[in-house]
C-alpha cells in the first residue's frame, strides 16, 4: 500500500523532534562556553538558569519512545481465558496480522492496542480490552470492536504504525515540560509549538486510521455489529460514573462494597428506565464534531462511512452476550473493574445488592430523622401531636400562605407533619428489623414492611396527622414492632 504523504510527514516531525531538542542543547551549551571565556560573572548567571532547562532538553530524549512501566489493566493468562485467546488468534488470522502477546482488561469502555519496540528482543504487542464492553456487549459486538483494534496492528503502512505508536509517547514528553526551569520561557514554548504541529498531522493520520479499522470491523463482524459496538459504546462510560457514584458507593460510610460490580452494572444498562436516559446521553454526544487534534473521528461520522459502504453479513452465533466468553465470568470481569478503583476498596466488606442499597437507605433515614426530631424522642413527636403542638415537626420555615382558611391551614401543616414523621417512623421501624429496603435500578431503592405492612404504617400515620390526629393506632403499631417511645436515632445502628 502506497504511503500517504501526510503520514511521511508526521513520521519526518517526529524524527525532527530529537534533532530540535539537541540543536537546543547545542545553542545552550555554545552560549555557556563562549560566556566561560568572556565573562565567568555572566557564564555563572546563565548556567544558573541553563543548567535546569538542559536537564529537561535531555530528559525529553531519554523518555521519548519508553513504554509505560506500569501494567495497563489485568493481564489475561491464555490458560485462565482460552475461549478469549482462541477468539482473538482467530481474527487475527482472518486479518493476516500477528496476534497480540499479551491482552489486558481494563476498567473502561474503550479498546486500544500497544506496541512497544525493544533494541535487544522482539517488540511486544499488547490489546487492550474494557471490562464494561464485556459487560454490555454481545458476542458479534466483541467480534466488530477486536477486528477493529486488530486491524490497527501496522495499519497496512509503517509510517502509520510509527506515527501511532510515538504519538503516546511524545505526549508523554510535552506534559514533562510543564515541569521545567530556568530557560522555560523560550525552551518550553518552541518545543510545545513542535509538538502542537506534530499532533495535527499526526492526528489526521490516526483519524485515517481509525475509518479503515472501521472497515476491518465490518469485513469480520458485519455491518449491523459494527454500527451497533460504535453506537452503543457511547454513553457506556457515563452509565458508569453514575453506576459507581449513585449505587456502588452506596455502602462506602458504612464499609460496604458491592461483591458483584459488573452483574450490577449489566442490570442497571437493562432496566427501561435507565436504557431510556441512556439513550439520551447517546443523543447529546451524537452531537459532537471532529476536532483538530482528535485522534479518533466522532462517532456520528464513523457511522456515516460504514453505512454508506457496502453491507456485509454478520457471520453466525453472534447473538450470546460478549462476558460468556470468559471463564468464571463475574469474578473475572469483577477482578478487572477493581484494578480502576482506588485501593481503599480492598478494606471494605463485600455484599449483595440488596443489601448494599439497605445500608444507604438506612443511613439516609436515620439522618433524616435526627433533623426531625433533634434532642426529642419519638413519644416526645406523638405527645406534641396529641396536644396540638406539632407545628415545630414540620419543615424548617414552613409556613402558610396568608389568608388561607383555616381548613386549608390545616390540612396543610399535617401534610408537612406527616411527610416529616413517616421518615422518623421509618427509621425507628428499620432499626428494628422490620424495615428493609431492596435495589431499584429506575431509582432509589424499594422499601419493604415485614409485619405490619406499607398499608397499616401508612393508614396509622394519616390517622396521626389529621385535622383531629389519633396517635393511638401508631403508638400501637410501634409497641407491636417493639419500638420503645424513648427512641430516638443514630447513625451508628445503620452500619449493622
Amino acid at each position: 500500500m502506497k504511503t500517504s504523504p501526510r503520514a511521511l510527514a508526521a513520521v519526518a516531525l517526529l524524527a525532527g523532534f530529537p534533532l530540535l531538542v539537541v540543536v537546543l542543547v547545542a545553542g545552550i551549551v555554545t552560549v555557556e562556553v563562549y560566556a566561560l571565556f568572556h565573562s565567568p560573572i555572566w557564564a555563572l548567571a546563565f548556567g544558573v538558569i541553563a543548567v535546569p532547562s538542559l536537564g529537561v532538553l535531555l530528559k525529553t530524549v531519554l523518555i521519548l519512545g519508553r513504554p509505560p512501566r506500569e501494567e495497563p489493566g489485568l493481564r489475561v493468562l491464555p490458560e485462565e481465558q482460552p475461549e478469549l485467546w482462541n477468539l482473538v488468534r482467530e481474527l487475527a488470522d482472518e486479518i493476516g496480522r500477528r496476534a497480540p502477546d499479551r491482552i489486558f482488561l481494563t476498567a473502561d469502555a474503550n479498546a486500544g492496542v500497544l506496541h512497544e519496540n525493544h533494541l535487544f528482543r522482539p517488540s511486544q504487542r499488547q490489546l487492550l480490552l474494557g471490562a464494561l464492553l464485556l459487560s454490555a456487549f454481545r458476542l458479534d459486538q466483541l467480534r466488530a470492536v477486536l477486528a477493529h483494534e486488530l486491524t490497527h496492528y501496522d495499519h497496512g503502512q509503517w509510517s502509520r504504525a510509527a506515527t501511532y505508536r510515538w504519538h503516546r509517547s511524545l505526549s508523554r514528553t510535552v506534559l514533562g515540560l510543564d515541569h521545567a526551569r530556568g530557560l522555560d520561557w523560550f525552551v518550553r514554548p518552541l518545543l510545545q509549538s513542535y509538538a502542537k504541529a506534530y499532533f495535527a498531522v499526526s492526528a489526521r493520520v490516526r483519524r485515517d486510521a481509525e475509518f479503515a479499522a472501521d472497515l476491518g470491523a465490518v469485513r469480520l463482524a458485519g455491518t449491523a455489529a459494527a454500527v451497533s459496538a460504535l453506537r452503543e459504546s457511547e454513553g457506556l462510560a457515563e452509565a458508569w460514573g453514575f453506576f459507581l457514584d449513585n449505587y456502588a458507593a452506596e455502602g462506602w460510610a458504612a464499609g460496604y462494597f458491592p461483591a458483584r460490580l459488573a452483574e450490577g452494572y449489566r442490570a442497571l444498562l437493562a432496566d427501561d428506565w435507565r436504557k431510556r436516559e441512556i439513550a439520551d446521553v447517546r443523543k447529546t454526544l451524537a452531537k459532537r464534531k471532529t476536532a483538530r487534534f482528535d485522534h479518533h473521528p466522532a462517532t456520528p461520522e464513523r457511522i456515516a462511512a460504514l453505512e454508506t459502504a457496502p453491507a456485509v453479513a454478520p457471520p453466525a452465533g453472534g447473538d450470546g452476550p460478549a462476558y460468556q466468553i470468559l471463564r468464571d465470568a463475574e469474578e473475572f470481569l469483577d477482578t478487572a473493574l477493581l484494578t480502576g478503583l482506588v485501593d481503599e476498596v480492598s478494606t471494605k466488606e463485600r455484599t449483595d445488592w440488596d443489601t448494599l442499597a439497605g445500608l444507604g437507605a438506612h443511613h439516609t433515614a436515620l439522618g433524616n430523622a435526627l433533623g426531625v426530631l433533634g434532642g426529642r424522642t419519638l413519644g416526645d413527636a406523638l405527645d406534641m401531636i396529641d396536644t396540638g403542638e406539632a407545628t415545630p415537626l414540620a419543615a424548617p420555615g414552613f409556613t402558610v400562605p396568608a389568608g388561607a382558611a383555616p381548613e386549608v391551614r390545616r390540612a396543610m401543616v399535617g401534610a408537612a407533619i406527616r411527610r416529616r414523621l413517616s421518615l422518623v417512623v421509618t427509621a425507628a421501624l428499620a432499626d428494628a428489623g422490620v424495615v428493609r429496603w431492596r435495589v431499584s435500578w429506575s431509582g432509589p431503592a424499594e422499601i419493604v414492611v415485614d409485619g405490619p405492612g406499607n398499608e397499616a404504617v401508612s393508614a396509622a400515620l394519616d390517622a396521626a396527622c389529621t385535622a383531629d390526629p389519633d396517635t393511638t393506632p401508631l403508638r400501637v403499631l410501634l409497641k407491636e414492632a417493639e419500638v420503645p417511645l424513648d427512641y430516638r436515632p443514630s447513625r451508628s445502628t445503620a452500619l449493622g
